[in-house]
């Protein structure tokens, strides 16, 4: 973080209303609180409803008191945290006769029971920002859970290192994660000496002014992928009601979902139908605080004719689809086949829509080894043949260089292009990291994670990623790399393309990365 800009947006009207936003603690006035919590509320949580987050607001805090979960004497930060994870549950409260707040206890008013760890992800924003107000000086408000990827985005402008998500079976362990993030957090406000509403203001308004207001590119690649999603009785009654070309929604997804994959997105109720056809406007993410664990962002909706579930479980071909046969069960984030897509456009087509409207799965023009079965084979069979072709000789990159990281250990990059400098102290302009096969997010964020700490170890202004699939070049812009924007990102299939070879070309040909030295 370049301190002359942040002192210079701390003093700006600007900064200064934000970091008065994020003043309120337990004893603020009602009124006052009320007031900054829908100011932050209509900032950065738009897309829900202000009443509902007010509700669980004042619900957790009844509970938290109720339950004794406040801090106790000569309690630690962290041993204080499991205590309350491990006891919080949620009931109904109510007014007893003396107007004392007691809690219902009849089971239809139980909310959430101790240790139910998935449904705590999901309220983990409100949680937060009741624990910000006891003890703001350890604990950060997290504003919208179902776009944990804004969070990343905003720390990745910072330079902050948040830890790698944990696995989504181990559900505790995500509860856990946000005392992990809160730790991160606290660490950088020592290194910079930021009060806790200098910390917030810092990471959720500041770090957009250092992004230089960049804009998700409005052109998707070529999708690749079609999967199915499933939408609620309330999805549609809010998101499909006045669709345009423009809208973007969140849903539920594969965590392998690429940012241009059509996404099919079935009504569960109050009819069951295939509703419309979108594009993924981001990869999936592995979201922590989500009741689902992987989500991404859509947009481009096309609405079709119903496609009913009578009318798949009664066709020819859609009858034997496993989640047909299935009914449905599980139906978010299933891939389909390049057949069943072809098969649902035919469906599509004969109600007399015009398909041509719909968007396509890109069909490469040449062979391509898919029996790969190691990072070597793509290194060699992929990689390497696509270096030369953009000019490369052996000479210009080294593998496996190792690199000084702290006394004794050895940072190893997989292709390092031109570096100099001394024997394990090198600079270089372009750091490149191979992968057998990156197919969860969680893998290409630590695939990310590891480049990156090689990059900013030999101050590389390009960042590559490869596996069996597909090639991600990231350029560094304004002193960081967007891990949710890469420069290029194509599935090898389509690297042979003249257009799309020309654009890689201009990016990490061998006379560009050569001239950056």
């Amino acid at each position: 973080m370049n301190r002359k800009i942040w002192e210079m947006y701390k003093s700006s009207d600007r900064g200064r209303e934000m970091i008065d936003l994020f003043s309120f603690y337990a004893d603020t006035d009602i009124d006052i609180f009320e007031k900054k919590f829908e100011s932050i509320h209509n900032l950065f949580n738009k897309e829900s409803n202000l009443e509902t987050s007010f509700s669980w607001m004042y619900l957790i805090s009844d509970n938290i008191t109720l339950n004794n979960l406040g801090f106790q004497e000569e309690e630690n930060v962290k041993d204080f945290f499991e205590r309350f994870i491990e006891n919080f549950e949620i009931s109904i409260v109510e007014e007893d006769k003396d107007g004392n707040l007691i809690k219902s206890l009849k089971s239809q008013d139980q909310i959430i029971h101790k240790q139910e760890y998935r449904k705590i992800c999901s309220i983990i924003n409100s949680i937060s920002i009741n624990l910000y107000s006891i003890y703001p000086l350890f604990f950060f408000p997290i504003l919208n859970n179902e776009r944990f990827d804004i969070l990343v985005k905003n720390c990745d402008s910072l330079e902050i290192e948040l830890p790698n998500v944990p696995n989504s079976v181990d559900k505790k362990s995500l509860v856990m994660y946000y005392y992990d993030i809160c730790e991160s957090l606290d660490a950088f406000s020592k290194v910079y000496d930021l009060s806790a509403e200098e910390l917030s203001a810092c990471v959720y308004d500041f770090a957009t002014i250092l992004q230089n207001d960049t804009e998700i590119k409005k052109v998707l690649p070529e999708p690749t992928n079609v999967w199915f999603t499933g939408a609620s009785k309330s999805d549609y009654k809010t998101t499909f009601q006045n669709l345009t070309p423009e809208t973007v929604s969140g849903w539920a997804c594969n965590e392998a979902t690429k940012r241009g994959d059509i996404i099919v997105i079935y009504c569960l109720s109050p009819q069951s139908f295939i509703h419309s056809i979108w594009r993924a406007n981001s990869d999936g993410v592995a979201n922590p605080f989500s009741y689902y664990y992987s989500r991404a962002t859509v947009t481009n909706p096309i609405e079709i004719p119903p496609i009913t579930y009578a009318e798949l479980k009664n066709d020819k071909y859609w009858s034997n689809v496993p989640i047909i046969r299935k009914n449905l069960q599980g139906i978010n984030g299933v891939q389909l086949t390049a057949r069943d897509y072809e098969e649902l456009l035919k469906l599509i087509s004969c109600k007399g829509f015009d398909i041509s409207l719909l968007p396509k799965l890109y069909s490469p023009s040449i062979e391509i080894e898919v029996h790969l079965t190691s990072e070597k084979e793509v290194e060699e069979k992929l990689l390497i043949p696509l270096l030369s072709e953009l000019g490369y000789s052996q000479s210009n990159w080294q593998r496996q260089l190792s690199q000084k990281a702290g006394r004794s250990l050895k940072a190893i990059p997989d292709f390092v292009f031109f570096p100099r400098g001394e024997r394990h102290f090198q600079n270089a302009p372009f750091v490149l990291e191979a992968k057998y096969y990156m197919n969860s997010s969680n893998e290409r964020m630590n695939a990310f994670n590891q480049a990156l700490s090689y990059c900013k170890m030999m101050s590389s202004d390009l960042l590559g990623l490869c596996d069996k699939e597909r090639l991600i070049i990231y350029r560094r812009k304004d002193g960081v790399f967007d891990r949710f924007n890469p420069s290029f990102e194509k599935h090898w299939g389509n690297i042979k393309k003249p257009e799309t070879f020309a654009e890689l070309k201009k990016i990490i040909g061998k006379e560009v990365v050569e001239k950056m030295k």
